[in-house]
């Protein structure tokens, strides 16, 4: 009832927004809409995941598939982790990378809700980094083809708790078994907040 009560209300206000005329209506509506699309998300991803029904529940094929992106990934510059696409969205494992841009350790981070331990930035009524991941996510686990996002602000907090404004360019990609089978969601992230803040200060 609650995910039809949302998507109704998307419905509705998406329509809205479309015959607003002045700023700050348009504001005051995309700022409700946002809001909404991030419960929507937050209901979602623990309630369905990327995948209705998840990904390959095999204990050994998933920890070969663990061997192989610690192999690949554990020394690669970029941010990279693996998400389980079941119910929850849980980390499965994360590299090296991850580990000092967070400062988070894998054994504090393997085994959370994606966004429960990344949540949009509350004090931010325009965030939509979740929903645009989630989105995302969805997609390649429908479509099992790779998505590669254009660069957009997703907020992080800093060692002291403190969201900080960042920017990142995000890729999620399937990660298959033998037969085919979509088991985990690979995401690597690029930080390029210093390059969309240069070009900001340049227009």
């Amino acid at each position: 009832m609650q995910r039809f009560v949302l998507l109704e209300n998307i419905k509705l206000l998406t329509k809205r927004l479309a015959l607003v005329t002045t700023d700050e209506d348009r504001q005051r509506v995309r700022t409700i809409l946002t809001a909404m699309e991030r419960e929507l998300t937050l209901l979602d991803s623990a309630e369905t995941g990327a995948l209705s029904g998840g990904g390959v529940d095999d204990a050994a094929i998933q920890a070969e598939l663990i061997a192989r992106f610690r192999a690949t990934f554990e020394d690669w510059p970029q941010i990279a982790y693996l998400i389980d696409p079941a119910p929850g969205l849980h980390f499965v494992a994360v590299n090296a990378a991850f580990e000092e841009a967070t400062g988070l350790t894998r054994d504090r981070i393997e085994g959370q809700p994606l966004f429960s331990l990344f949540p949009d930035n509350p004090d931010d009524p325009s965030a939509h980094g979740a929903w645009m991941i989630f989105a995302s996510m969805r997609k390649v686990a429908e479509t099992g083809q790779a998505d590669h996002m254009a660069p957009f602000r997703y907020d992080v907090r800093d060692a002291e708790g403190v969201f900080v404004e960042r920017y990142w360019r995000h890729a999620n990609t399937p990660v298959f078994d033998a037969d085919g089978r979509l088991v985990f969601l690979q995401h690597l992230a690029d930080e390029v907040t210093e390059e969309i803040l240069n070009a900001r200060r340049s227009a």
